[in-house]
């Protein structure tokens, strides 16, 4: 299915796979990102075959504060949770390299792991993407997202010379 549609997988989920050694980082939280012409079959798959129900949808730019996102489905089972992310991108990966910290660019295809900021993600450091504070794009739901990193161990910075070298 990844393979098929151009899926990827990106969030706590693929820190999970990168940061083995770490058992801070649980695999219940993953986000799916997929463009809008997969999304019936992707949220179809998600719920009549790994049995995910379906909970809030959420239109454009009130979660996730980005113009990328058409849509997100939250979806539960059991603990584990799913944010399936829709966008009308030709590309899965565009909302992942807008987000709110480097952090969150990290990302999993069908046969391959993407780390965009490999040496930082690997040393639990972050930087706070800069348009977000120049373009007075911080909310609450980025503060909150920022937090979680945070109570995983990350090193969460504005400064880019405070983190080092990255690769």
């Amino acid at each position: 299915l990844l393979e098929r549609t151009g899926t990827v997988i990106s969030g706590l989920s693929t820190l999970h796979l990168f940061q083995a050694e770490s058992a801070a980082i649980r695999l219940q939280d993953m986000d799916i990102y997929a463009t809008h012409e997969f999304e019936a079959e992707i949220l179809s798959h998600l719920k009549e075959k790994e049995g995910y129900k379906e909970g809030q949808k959420t239109e454009r730019r009130t979660e996730y504060d980005t113009s990328v996102i058409k849509r997100i489905y939250k979806l539960e089972k059991g603990k584990e949770k799913i944010d399936l992310i829709i966008t009308e991108w030709v590309s899965a990966i565009v909302p992942i390299l807008q987000f709110y910290s480097t952090a969150v660019m990290n990302y999993m295809m069908a046969h391959t792991f993407i780390s965009l900021y490999p040496k930082w993600t690997k040393d639990m450091k972050s930087l706070v993407n800069p348009q977000m504070y120049l373009h007075d794009s911080t909310n609450i739901q980025m503060v909150t997202a920022l937090m979680k990193y945070i109570r995983h161990a990350f090193c969460i910075n504005a400064e880019p010379f405070n983190l080092g070298m990255h690769d």
